[in-house]
């Protein structure tokens, strides 16, 4: 093995205790089912996925700009931490704005109102908080990416558990989650400042506007994702009910932890494509076929162990009252075999500037995720939803994959 090889497995590994720290997040989601029940747990649900879908607007691309700029040129990286910090200001009190009148259009009721203005406060300081780990992904810091992530989530753990076994129910699950966002963000700080300095706000329009104008396509692609990624349980709990939409989480939730191992070849891959691209075109386009293949090679024990175990999954984990989401969690399992090639997709997209031809994928596979949910869900439910999930991946992937396809197995030796 080389040296670089070497350490790109490091920082796998590395890369590895973040994701395996989504296990202290899903244990408070599930903690948060069995003590809320299904009807208060889909009205949770509802004001999560509301949240975020407006978080992307508080990032819109940065993040990933973040992580290629960086990886490309380290001494760039406490500019733009600066810059990005004070353009979040602007974007943070434009998508409040947008939330608040969602949330009034959508006619929820009060509590739930209140879930979401407060998971939203907390979706704006986890942005901030995505933006000091892709800062340290860009410069592969790995484990101190991996410290912040662990403390946050088990922040995240102990004062979610606190507010449910206490009794202060939703609203006060999602005011832990603000506090322990405040809390996280803080050593976020302390970390970053370690590898670029003292960590400060800049307020250079011009630099705003170049920054944002780089991070365009990325964000509008962001916007989508989150859109297509939870736009199902908003239109369950709009078309269906709030127990069914609890039903439904379950299911998701756990399908979700299920797909943390393709998280961390994303992780990996992006500064190190990123850095390939600009220096080793053929270097960039083998670690990409070997990535696609692994990803896939990964995929199928998880599709058949998720089909299988659904039912056993459901009930350890939830328990006898969510029994019906084993169905949902067993067609959402065949959708790993798209999901997991789709994580290595978009981070050779993210390398290659292919910013445009990710939004344009990004925008059909939604279009089509939605359209297939008003026709599904009125009738088939929470497993309609589960069904047009999947194949709006698969779709996704099938699109990313045939545009990519000159950088993955290019008819000739890139230059060098």
């Amino acid at each position: 093995m080389t040296p670089r090889n070497q350490s790109l497995v490091g920082n796998a590994a590395r890369a590895s205790g973040s994701i395996a720290s989504t296990l202290l997040l899903a244990a408070l989601l599930i903690l948060a089912g069995r003590v809320l029940g299904d009807v208060e747990y889909g009205k949770f649900s509802f004001a999560l996925a509301v949240a975020m879908i407006f978080e992307a607007l508080v990032d819109f691309g940065l993040k990933e700009i973040t992580t290629r700029e960086v990886a490309r040129e380290r001494r760039a990286a406490r500019r733009l931490l600066a810059d990005t910090f004070g353009l979040k200001l602007v974007l943070a009190a434009a998508a409040s704005i947008a939330l608040l009148l969602a949330v009034h259009v959508l006619g929820a009721e009060p509590d739930e109102r209140f879930a979401c203005y407060l998971l939203g406060a907390a979706s704006i300081l986890r942005s901030y908080l995505l933006t000091i780990r892709h800062t340290l992904q860009g410069l592969e810091r790995f484990g101190l990416d991996s410290t912040s992530v662990v403390i946050d989530r088990l922040l995240l753990l102990g004062l979610g558990s606190a507010a449910l076994t206490g009794g202060f129910g939703l609203l006060g699950l999602a005011a832990s989650f603000v506090f322990a966002r405040m809390l996280s963000l803080f050593v976020a700080c302390m970390l970053a400042a370690s590898q670029v300095g003292r960590i400060r706000f800049a307020f250079d329009v011009s630099s705003w506007r170049a920054l944002q104008l780089q991070a365009l396509p990325f964000g509008a692609f962001a916007v989508v994702f989150y859109l297509y990624s939870y736009v199902d349980t908003v239109m369950l709990w709009a078309l269906r009910s709030d127990a069914e939409t609890g039903l439904y989480s379950a299911a998701y939730r756990l399908y979700e932890g299920l797909s943390s191992a393709p998280q961390v070849l994303h992780a990996v891959l992006i500064p190190r494509l990123a850095s390939h691209f600009v220096r080793d075109r053929a270097a960039h386009a083998r670690l990409s076929c070997t990535a696609l293949w692994v990803s896939f090679v990964l995929a199928v024990p998880v599709c058949i162990g998720a089909v299988l175990l659904a039912n056993p999954l459901v009930g350890v984990f939830f328990g006898a009252e969510y029994a019906a989401a084993g169905l949902p969690l067993q067609i959402l399992g065949v959708g790993f075999v798209f999901v997991f090639p789709l994580f290595v997709l978009h981070a050779v997209a993210l390398s290659v500037d292919a910013g445009s031809r990710l939004l344009q994928i990004a925008v059909i596979g939604c279009l089509a995720n939605i359209a297939m949910n008003l026709v599904l869900i009125p009738r088939y439910g929470m497993h309609g939803a589960a069904a047009a999930t999947v194949a709006g991946e698969a779709l996704s992937a099938a699109l990313l994959g045939w545009g990519l396809r000159h950088r993955l197995w290019p008819t000739h030796a890139p230059p060098r």
